[in-house]
This record gives C-alpha cells, sequence and structure tokens, in this order.
C-alpha cells in the first residue's frame, strides 16, 4: 500500500510542476480584445506600450520603422504522459499542448502606426499517442 502512495504522490508532484514557460509573463494572460483596447494605432505612444508590457524580447527596424516583439510561451505535458512516466511506460508516447501569445507593434517616431496580436494553440504527440 505504500508503495502506491508513493507513486501517486511522485505522479502528483510531476504533475505540479511539469508545466514549463518562457518569454514575457505580461502576456500570459492576455486576449485580442486587451490589445486592441489598449494599443490604438495612431494613438498609443511607444512609452506606453513599455508601461503595459515591458521592455520587448526583441526590437528590429523595418523602412525606418522601430518594430517591437513581445512574446510568452507554455508548454504543458498532459496527465497521462506523466503517469506513463511514473510508473516506467513512457515508451508509449507523449502528448503535449503548446500556447503562445505573440504581439508585434511597429512605431513611427514613437507613436504605433500597426500592431498585431497572435495566439496559437498548438498539440503534439510521439509515439503511440499521436
Amino acid at each position: 500500500m505504500n508503495i502506491i502512495r508513493l507513486a501517486l504522490a511522485g505522479v502528483m508532484l510531476t504533475a505540479m510542476t511539469a508545466c514549463s514557460s518562457a518569454g514575457n509573463s505580461s502576456m500570459k494572460n492576455v486576449t485580442v480584445a486587451d490589445v486592441d483596447r489598449n494599443v490604438r494605432d495612431g494613438v498609443t505612444t511607444s512609452a506606453q506600450v513599455r508601461q503595459l508590457y515591458g521592455e520587448p524580447g526583441a526590437t528590429s527596424y523595418d523602412n525606418g520603422n522601430e518594430v517591437w516583439n513581445y512574446e510568452f510561451v507554455s508548454d504543458r505535458p498532459d496527465g497521462l504522459s506523466m503517469a506513463q512516466d511514473a510508473v516506467g511506460l513512457g515508451f508509449l508516447g507523449t502528448k503535449d499542448s503548446m500556447r503562445s501569445n505573440a504581439l508585434e507593434v511597429t512605431f513611427r517616431n514613437g507613436v504605433v502606426v500597426h500592431h498585431s496580436f497572435t495566439t496559437k494553440n498548438i498539440g503534439s504527440g510521439s509515439g503511440l499517442r499521436r
């Protein structure tokens, strides 16, 4: 009985810590409605965007315009994949779900001229669990 409890505790611990994320955490729960409400082409300044979302993850220039990029990505294996690993059946394959939020803002003279927000939900699998 103690072995079952130990295995269950291991699965629960793995489930709580198996998620990974990277990027700008201010983008984690942002929706397109949030972005469109806060960032208005021809009105919003670079200082306001920086106040809302922090420093951009990447900055580039396109035809004299400054382009800021923000991104947040999270990846989480499903519960069955974690349980399989815990009991030595990881060879059967895995299933993961990845979510990505990305904001690109183009400025001319410190004012937004264009912005776009993209959300992607991607599922992947390996082995027998594709």
